[in-house]
């Protein structure tokens, strides 16, 4: 694959006239393009599409071509009989103001259109593309595909006769809700063909804790631990995985098949990792969340769930509104979700503590850890899930920023209009660029930051900290962080 993986060639388009996505599927391009002869529908009104194409021209992918019927973009990344897997950020079908504000959460299918359609030109029609994810449990994947047009455009492009498209949900569990109230764990297929558990061991970026035994991971995603109580310190699901022996993580093998992996990220701040891009959309390709540290418990130097222990009553109040939000569930109270809404909105009463809690800082020091892990086993480990010395699969990188999500992100954030993508072939590289559009340093966000802290299964595109901007300058947005982080 040479080296392009560690190139730092990163690019934008950015068009302030558009407001939102096209959303007619199957996302027909506005025109009739030389280099795509097989592409004989349009529609006018797309105006994501031509942003896609000169965002590949920007970067400049089979440069000698461009502007001719011989164009091919991807011809370097996929060839006919490849694999790809696309991997879009789809943690969510639901945003607490409205619908229209799930936009800023989820990737839309007319981001995804154009790239389907030059991979085809690649692979001549021969081979598979996986579009593919790990929502959270409790999301409705059949509604999250209305919503964004994936499996409806996924479907009429096989009818004409494109390469094989499939779309995969790839959680194992589900959430689901009876009509009591109560929620129970619902077992599907997920990933087709299976999962595979890879142990970093020592190479992991945890090892440095291992001769400490009274470390505790935790995870949202684990029930048997107290996510109220920054003081709990009992051992959770996490600590299978992750302990003084090993540091391992379960990873969908659909993900490790693949030749050449696109992945798809929104522009959004995060309340544990400061931002969701590129390296934290990878999380997604983890089966279920139990091996994935989100924090450790106690405060600092050891744990970093919060910087201080708020008072007991916050506790207490907090557990009240759970108890209280459950009840009226169950009972169906009218007025269940506005109240709901109420208090996600104004955090009511205890909201001085609220952004402090299970990690939600700027003091967190676990994710980046688990966020770089991850990385590093997508680009290293082989289709088996052994860890090789040379990268293993090719890799696009795409940040959709047509409408972003500041604030509290990663999923009740506000929606905020930015009208830019961006793309490149090195993660670090392209999330340092869109952190600096979104006016943050990159030295805040340890993703990026400590993305050059080893050598072994290295992912950043140089040996020192200096990413630089392209040529033309940058839009600056100005991004308000989660309340943690300020």
């Amino acid at each position: 694959m040479g080296n392009k993986f560690f190139s730092d060639l990163s690019s934008f388009v950015y068009n302030p006239s558009i407001t939102n996505y096209f959303l007619q599927d199957p996302f027909d391009p506005p025109e009739s393009y030389p280099e795509l002869p097989f592409v004989v529908r349009t529609d006018k009104k797309n105006k994501i599409y031509p942003m896609v194409r000169q965002l590949m021209g920007n970067l400049r992918m089979d440069e000698q071509n461009i502007g001719t019927e011989f164009w091919n973009p991807f011809k370097d990344l996929a060839k006919p009989g490849d694999i790809v897997v696309i991997k879009p950020n789809l943690i969510t079908h639901w945003h607490y103001l409205s619908r229209q504000a799930l936009y800023s959460t989820v990737v839309h299918g007319s981001i995804i259109r154009p790239l389907i359609d030059y991979l085809n030109l690649a692979m001549r029609g021969r081979g598979k593309i996986i579009i593919a994810d790990n929502p959270i449990v409790a999301t409705d994947f059949k509604a999250l595909m209305r919503f964004t047009g994936i499996q409806e455009m996924a479907t009429k492009l096989n009818e004409r006769g494109y390469v094989e498209i499939v779309v995969l949900d790839l959680r194992p569990k589900i959430l689901r809700e009876k009509a009591g109230g109560d929620f129970y764990y619902l077992d599907q297929e997920g990933d087709p063909s299976g999962y595979v558990d890879i142990d970093l061991g020592k190479e992991s970026l945890f090892s440095e804790f291992d001769d400490r035994e009274s470390i505790r991971y935790y995870t949202l995603a684990d029930p048997s631990v107290d996510h109220i109580d920054p003081k709990f310190k009992g051992k959770g699901e996490t600590d299978k995985y992750h302990n003084s022996k090993n540091h391992i993580y379960t990873i969908s093998r659909s993900i490790l098949h693949a030749d050449l992996f696109i992945n798809i990220a929104k522009m959004k701040t995060h309340c544990k990792a400061g931002v969701t891009l590129l390296l934290k959309n990878v999380v997604g390709v983890v089966y279920g969340k139990g091996c994935i540290p989100h924090w450790r418990q106690g405060i600092p130097p050891d744990g970093d769930s919060s910087p201080y222990y708020p008072p007991t009553f916050y506790t207490c109040l907090q557990k009240f509104y759970i108890k209280l939000r459950r009840w009226m569930r169950i009972h169906r109270v009218p007025g269940f979700r506005g109240f709901r809404n109420f208090l996600q909105k104004h955090d009511f009463i205890v909201g001085q503590y609220k952004h402090l809690e299970h990690g939600n800082w700027r003091g967190n020091d676990t994710l980046w850890r688990t966020i770089l892990d991850l990385n590093r086993i997508l680009i290293y480990a082989d289709k088996n899930g052994l860890m090789r010395d040379e990268p293993q699969r090719k890799y696009f990188g795409l940040v959709d920023g047509i409408i972003s999500q500041q604030g509290e992100g990663p999923m009740a954030g506000k929606p905020t209009l930015t009208s830019i993508i961006f793309g490149g072939f090195n993660p670090v590289a392209v999330d340092a660029l869109v952190i600096k559009a979104m006016g943050i340093s990159p030295r805040l966000i340890k993703s990026v930051s400590k993305a050059w802290a080893f050598n072994k299964w290295r992912i950043s595109p140089n040996g020192h900290f200096d990413i630089s901007l392209p040529q033309t300058e940058v839009p600056i947005f100005n991004f308000t962080l989660p309340k943690g982080w300020r």
